[in-house]
C-alpha cells in the first residue's frame, strides 16, 4: 500500500544560522523571525499536499525550537552528512526504511510556491510515470525531489548551490536509469534580490498571499 510523504527540508529559525545572504539588507535577528514563516508557511503548503509530513531538521539543537513554532502531528528527522546530498540521501533511505513511499523532499525556501506541484510528483511517482522528479529553480538548483524508490548515487558528485546542481542531478538520474518528471520552475528566496521578487509576487497575486500567510504578514509591517 502506497504511504507517500513530504519530506521538509529545514534549518531551525535561528540568528546568525538561517538566510544569512539576506544580512544585509535584514539584521540576523530580522532573517531569522523571516525563516520562522517560512517555515511555517511551508508547512502548511506540505500538509495541504499531503497527509504524512516529516520535518529533516539542523542543528540537532534546532528540533526545539521548530516543534515550538510548527504544528503537532509532524515526523522528525535529524540531517546527518558532510553536504547537501550526503543529507538528502540519508534521509530519503531513513523515510523509505519506516515504510513510506514514494517520498517528496522539498525546501522551506520557497513560501510561495503552490501545493499543486508537490501533488503532481507525489501523484506521477504513486503511479509509475516517473521514478524521480526534479522542481528546477531559476538558480540552476531545485525546490523540489521526489522518488518513487531509493537511488543511491543521485545526489553524488553535485556541485551544491552552483548553477549546476539542477543538471548534474538530472544527470545522474539517466545514468540510473531513472525516468525523470521535470516539475515547473519556481525560485527560492536567498538573496535581497529574491527577496524583491517576493514580496512583488505578494503584492500582487492574491493566490500567493493565501500561499503565504505567514510570510506576507510578516513582510506587509516593513518597508
Amino acid at each position: 500500500m502506497l504511504r507517500p510523504a513530504v519530506v521538509l527540508m529545514m534549518k531551525a529559525p535561528l540568528a546568525g544560522l538561517v538566510k544569512t545572504r539576506l544580512v544585509p539588507p535584514l539584521s540576523a535577528e530580522e532573517a531569522a523571525a523571516l525563516a520562522s514563516c517560512f517555515a511555517r508557511d511551508a508547512a502548511a503548503c506540505a500538509s495541504r499536499a499531503c497527509t504524512s509530513v516529516v520535518i529533516a531538521y539542523a542543528p540537532a539543537r534546532g528540533r526545539a525550537t521548530l516543534e515550538r513554532l510548527l504544528p503537532g502531528g509532524l515526523g522528525w528527522i535529524e540531517q546527518r552528512g558532510a553536504d547537501l546530498g550526503e543529507r538528502l540521501e540519508r534521509v530519503s533511505a531513513e523515510v523509505f526504511r519506516v515504510g513510506f513511499g514514494p517520498v517528496v523532499i522539498v525546501g522551506a525556501d520557497s513560501p510561495t510556491l503552490p501545493p499543486s506541484y508537490i501533488e503532481s510528483a507525489i501523484d506521477a511517482l504513486s503511479n509509475s510515470r516517473a521514478d524521480a522528479a526534479l522542481g528546477p529553480t531559476d538558480d540552476g538548483g531545485y525546490y523540489l525531489v521526489g522518488l518513487r524508490r531509493p537511488a543511491p548515487g543521485l545526489f553524488r558528485g553535485v556541485d551544491w548551490s552552483t548553477p549546476r546542481a539542477y543538471a548534474q542531478t538530472a544527470g545522474n538520474a539517466a545514468r540510473l536509469g531513472l525516468r525523470l518528471l521535470e516539475l515547473p520552475p519556481w525560485y527560492d528566496v536567498d538573496t535581497a534580490a529574491d527577496l524583491a521578487r517576493l514580496r512583488a509576487e505578494l503584492l500582487s497575486d492574491a493566490d500567493a498571499r493565501l500561499r503565504a500567510p505567514a510570510t506576507c504578514e510578516w513582510l506587509s509591517g516593513r518597508p
